[in-house]
């Protein structure tokens, strides 16, 4: 029984194998030598040998599928295909796909230029055009180009394509500057093309078969027992396919007794070396000895000779740096506060021979005084070299401001000051001028009523007018440079947002002048502040500051908002009833309008009613106008109540009233509207003595059956009207006859 169960176990554990080893999909690209496929449309390739042998060993049927590297990416993840043997492992396609535990082999980016190409580092790729395998582990993976780009700020362009054999073509013909490519497609192809490798190398990866998620999990454990097998014999099929495409043979293994003998011959060997070499030791310190005293007399005669040379060789440093140097040079006792020597350059310049020079004293030259000049020497001589600026007298008279360098040499053993004098007469006078036209454009962006300030790319501001001085946030006026968003609105970061958009930023990325509108909150309340910014370029077209002006718009747009709210009064006004605020004839006849115009396109009715008050004018004589207006409201009030939203009410004038039906379907809904009309309409009123019925009389005309203008309705609805009033009043009557039910 127990023979019985363990053979239905075994069984049941291989069927899942079997099962999906009856046909196992294999998804490939044109990666030779990896794999491809060849002109009888055989696959081909390391990948497709090595797993042929693994089917044979696990009995699986292979079936290629040939497509694209990025299609093999989505058939693989979708469960289309189940293998993938060619792809570089990441963890980012770890978690999309399952990866064999073994790797076949190790690859890496390689770049590719045409020969005598100058793209020798990362940065040589800056601005330009780099072919790329689209989705490839060298572009986009962790430690792929993009990556390496950003990390070292290069920005090229890279042109997507779809196979490195694409990538090398584009190359060959100049579409682009340099390609990357794995560096085994690299070896096999770039003498084809005739490219060359660079020394540009990255992103070292694994090359694992990927397994489909939605394959069954023995498939790669069956992958990874079988290369485990092969990887640890010699002369496997593994090693004999990796040398057959890739021309790479396994390093044999040596015994390990053999190993132990090789160490032992080793340190036989080494011994008698030392020995030997101790020996020959000896015998060379004798003859050293011998030979010492007879180097000895010829180094001391080297000796000499090097410094004969030295000194010849000083002397004319000195002759070119001292004497024929165009530099003003001179030389000073801090002792004596004379000149012990001056370079021709500095009797040119200070009008002087060279022997008057010689042992003058340096007031005549400094127009400081004495005690000062003695102590700016001090300090040279106690703190080293020190930088000045002076204003020197030449022999003619004429004062020039200089840059004196200054610092202390010996000379045979005489401590003297070296000073190294520059004429800035001309860069002052630049600064001084720079100063002046600093000033003018300062007093005329003073004088501008708006707050004006110049802002750097990273937000400081470098000059301002009067107004925003005045206006600088508590805290920050007295900061040499404080940044723009500090100044604005006391905030410790830049704007952003509806309320703050940041103007430096928008004219960085348009290159040209907005205008943008900020929201404060101020001790005057809310304000709203327009802010125009326009760029400021260097020499080479670049945006290096720009020039912001502020202005609060707040009281204009007040005003404005003022101005829109009397204009819609106005129109308000001219379009309604004063008495009754209901549309008067003009908004009327616009509406009637367009509800002909829609009830054309719909194929739809419309129905007008025109309406005259019964008795009215009697109303008037008895009770007065004020009562008469008092009812005429009452009407509209009515009338407002029986009509649909999309329904009109107008007064025409007088005891005048028009009701506009839009999309009318049937004659029902018109004889409902009258008769709700009529009926609200109809009313007692007493008043004192004085008794009257109200009441009114309603004329229709229906578009298209009694006119298809505005016109031609109102006319026929006040015919109507009239003939309802001859019925007797308080009625309703059509301007012709329609037909019963829906109108169309």
């Amino acid at each position: 029984m127990r023979w019985i169960l363990f053979l239905l176990s075994g069984l049941l554990l291989s069927l899942p194998f079997r099962a999906v080893a009856a046909e196992v999909r294999v998804c490939v690209y044109d990666n030779p030598p990896l794999s491809f496929t060849d002109a009888s449309g055989a696959t081909r390739g390391l990948l497709p040998d090595l797993l042929n042998e693994v089917a044979r060993q696990k009995q699986w049927s292979l079936s290629y599928v040939s497509a694209s590297w990025t299609e093999c990416l989505e058939k693989l993840a979708n469960g289309t295909v189940e293998i993938l043997p060619a792809i570089g492992y990441t963890p980012q396609r770890a978690e999309k796909f399952r990866f064999a535990h073994e790797a076949i082999l190790t690859n890496w980016g390689q770049i590719y230029q045409q020969p005598g190409g100058q793209f020798d580092s990362l940065p040589s790729l800056a601005e330009r055009k780099v072919a790329v395998l689209k989705d490839d582990v060298h572009y986009i993976g962790g430690n792929g180009l993009v990556h390496l780009a950003e990390t070292f700020n290069v920005n090229p362009s890279f042109v997507e394509v779809s196979s490195y054999l694409e990538a090398f073509s584009m190359l060959a013909r100049g579409a682009v500057d340099v390609a990357l490519v794995n560096r085994l497609f690299g070896l096999k192809h770039q003498h084809k093309f005739g490219l060359q490798a660079t020394a540009i190398q990255l992103n070292p990866i694994q090359v694992r078969p990927a397994f489909s998620l939605h394959s069954p999990v023995s498939l790669t454990a069956a992958f990874d027992q079988q290369l485990i097998e092969w990887k640890q014999t010699p002369d496997s099929i593994f090693f004999q396919l990796m040398e057959t495409w890739l021309k790479e043979k396994p390093i044999n293994t040596f015994p390990a007794w053999l190993r132990y003998l090789m160490y032992l011959l080793s340190a036989v060997l080494i011994t008698l070396i030392i020995t030997t070499m101790w020996a020959r030791r000896q015998v060379a310190a004798k003859t050293k000895q011998l030979e010492g005293k007879n180097r000895q007399l010829e180094d001391e005669l080297l000796e000499r000779q090097r410094v004969e040379d030295e000194l010849r060789e000083r002397h004319q440093q000195y002759q070119v740096l001292f004497e024929e140097s165009q530099t003003i040079i001179i030389l000073v006792d801090p002792a004596t506060a004379k000149i012990v020597d001056a370079s021709p350059a500095a009797c040119s310049f200070y009008q002087y021979p060279r022997e008057e020079l010689q042992g003058m004293d340096v007031t005549r030259l400094n127009q400081l005084n004495e005690s000062e000049i003695r102590t700016e020497m001090a300090s040279v001589g106690n703190t080293g070299a020190k930088q000045f600026q002076f204003t020197h007298r030449l022999a003619n008279g004429q004062l020039r401001e200089v840059e004196v360098h200054c610092s202390p040499i010996v000379v045979a053993g005489r401590s003297l000051l070296c000073s190294i004098v520059h004429d800035i007469s001309k860069r002052k006078q630049a600064e001084r001028q720079l100063e002046e036209r600093n000033q003018f454009l300062q007093s005329v962006i003073d004088g501008v009523s708006d707050p004006i300030m110049v802002i750097a790319t990273d937000h400081r501001v470098i000059k301002m007018n009067r107004i925003a001085r005045e206006q600088l946030m508590p805290g920050y006026a007295k900061q040499e440079e404080p940044r723009c968003y500090q100044v604005s609105h006391a905030s410790e970061s830049p704007c952003s947002g509806d309320e703050h958009p940041c103007p430096l930023e928008q004219v960085q990325e348009n290159g040209e002048s907005v205008t943008v509108i900020h929201h404060h909150v101020t001790s005057k309340g809310r304000r709203i502040i327009e802010l125009n910014a326009s760029p400021l370029f260097d020499q080479e077209g670049k945006i290096h500051a720009v020039i912001e002006v502020a202005r609060d718009i707040t009281d204009r747009l007040q005003t404005e908002e003022l101005l829109s709210e009397n204009e819609k009064r106005l129109h308000h006004l001219a379009h309604h009833d004063s008495l009754t605020d209901l549309p008067n004839r003009l908004l009327f006849e616009d509406r009637l309008k367009q509800a002909l115009s829609k009830a054309r396109r719909n194929s739809k009715q419309v129905a007008l009613f025109f309406l005259d008050l019964d008795h009215f004018k009697d109303i008037n004589d008895n009770l007065g106008h004020d009562f008469g207006d008092l009812l005429l409201i009452d009407i509209a009030n009515r009338l407002r109540s029986c009509v649909r939203e999309s329904d009109t009410v107008a007064r025409m004038g007088g005891d005048e009233f028009l009701v506009l039906l839009d999309e009318v379907d049937s004659l029902e809904l018109v004889e409902i509207m009258a008769e709700r009309i009529c009926a609200s309409l109809i009313h007692e009123l007493n008043q004192g003595k004085y008794y009257q019925r109200v009441s009114a009389s309603i004329g229709i005309s229906l578009y298209p059956n009694d006119g298809t203008s505005g016109q031609e309705l109102l006319r026929n609805a006040d015919l109507a009207m009239y003939r309802a009033k001859n019925q007797g009043k308080a009625t309703y009557q059509y301007y012709s006859s329609p037909q019963t039910g829906f109108l169309f």
